[in-house]
């Protein structure tokens, strides 16, 4: 296997864009919630991992697995829900190795942003008119359910992935690419063309957490690359444009447009009322903590434990004794800690920092900023077998897009 196909001169379609494109198109079609292609063939690409005598990291990881798994049984699992949990677990982990050594290795990663962009575009476009028709058919490409407290039924854009918040995180890495190509006055011809096929779709999907994370992404780059604005004229004024801009947007819809469904939800968001806010935050991290302290504060319930325990927790604090359907805790940061208690959350965050400072994330504007966004987003969102959000995360902590280098861009 040759990640890095230098015997190509030209970019033509080929068996890792073809995977790419099943990757952000159709990973999750006729697949149930949860499961994914890449999971199904993660072994594959491990084995290639292997072939090519690259490193596996596979000592920390099954360290750190076996150690914890040891400790669960101990503490007493969920046999079945257990199992079935490490062998996802550990396909996530197949997944994981195997793109960081193809970010690493492969040379066309902007062609195929190019293509997935085009292509998503063209889809955007198509799901369009299912907007008028039946529910049936929306949910070929729309995600249908409760946006807020007084709006139900809403449709967001998904196409063929199982929900609109996972489909905004998959778009994640395209629009920084582009926004930052912007920025830098990188394009040739057809920026602001550009810029309207990649946000359409992000926009169609209205994910306020992926959106409001990407605010607070720019919010938090703006502050430390503060100096480097004031001293530079284009990205100063840019920076202007683009606040001033977007301020008007935002006072013209909440003044002449009240009763739209995102001001009704900003509404109920700052009202303490927005049921998904709610879920995913505070309610996610509040149950993580409850089912954690069940077996092991410290410790955790294990893999594969929390729709066993979060019945128990149910019944004692919310004194409900009905029939519980499946329940996840919608927040990467929480289900850390219902699996893996206090320990494994300051191992998390410890492992995060590590490697920003290891492999000098913030020596690239890109990869800053797809850091700052996972960062934030962890806590509102996500779950711990998320291969987007591992994406993310790996492009952010990997030798990619050398022209967004701090010290290759001359503003």
């Amino acid at each position: 296997m040759d990640f890095s196909e230098k015997s190509s001169s030209s970019f033509k379609l080929n068996k890792y864009s073809l995977l790419a494109h099943v990757y952000f198109f159709f990973n999750a079609l006729l697949l149930p919630k949860g499961l994914l292609y890449t999971n199904v063939l993660s072994p594959l690409f491990y084995w290639h991992v292997i072939k090519q005598k690259l490193n596996t990291f596979w000592r920390p990881f099954f360290t750190f697995l076996i150690l914890y798994d040891l400790v669960h049984l101990y503490l007493g699992v969920d046999l079945l829900s257990f199992f079935i949990s490490n062998g996802l677990f550990i396909s996530t982990y197949f997944c994981v190795v195997s793109f960081y050594h193809f970010f690493n290795s492969y040379q066309h990663l902007q062609k195929i942003f190019k293509q997935i962009v085009i292509i998503n575009f063209v889809l955007s476009l198509i799901a369009i008119p299912f907007l008028f028709m039946d529910l049936e058919f929306q949910a070929w490409f729309w995600w249908i359910n409760i946006l807020t407290k007084g709006i139900k039924d809403f449709p967001r854009l998904k196409l063929f992935t199982y929900e609109a918040s996972y489909y905004s995180m998959l778009m994640v890495p395209l629009v920084f690419y582009y926004i930052l190509k912007a920025l830098f006055n990188q394009f040739n011809q057809y920026r602001n063309l550009t810029l309207f096929v990649v946000l359409l779709p992000l926009v169609l999907s209205l994910s306020f957490g992926v959106i409001g994370a990407t605010i607070l992404t720019a919010i938090v780059l703006t502050f430390y690359f503060r100096k480097k604005l004031f001293k530079y004229k284009r990205p100063f004024l840019l920076l202007i444009v683009i606040t001033v801009l977007s301020s008007l947007s935002f006072l013209s819809l909440f003044y002449f447009f009240t009763s739209n469904p995102i001001t009704i939800r900003f509404y109920n968001i700052l009202a303490g009322t927005d049921t998904s806010t709610n879920g995913r935050i505070y309610d996610s991290l509040t149950m993580a903590w409850r089912i954690a302290n069940i077996k092991n504060l410290y410790l955790g319930a294990g893999l594969g434990q929390i729709k066993i325990q979060a019945e128990a927790v149910v019944r004692q604090y919310y004194n409900y004794w009905g029939n519980l359907p499946r329940y996840d805790i919608p927040n990467a940061m929480g289900e850390t800690l219902a699996i893996f208690g206090l320990i494994g959350v300051v191992f998390r965050i410890v492992v995060e920092w590590f490697l920003f400072y290891k492999t000098k994330v913030n020596q690239n504007y890109y990869r800053l900023a797809l850091f700052t966004f996972m960062f934030i987003y962890q806590f509102t969102g996500s779950y711990v077998t998320n291969i987007v959000e591992y994406v993310i995360w790996i492009l952010a902590f990997s030798n990619v897009f050398e022209q967004y280098n701090t010290k290759a861009i001359k503003i």
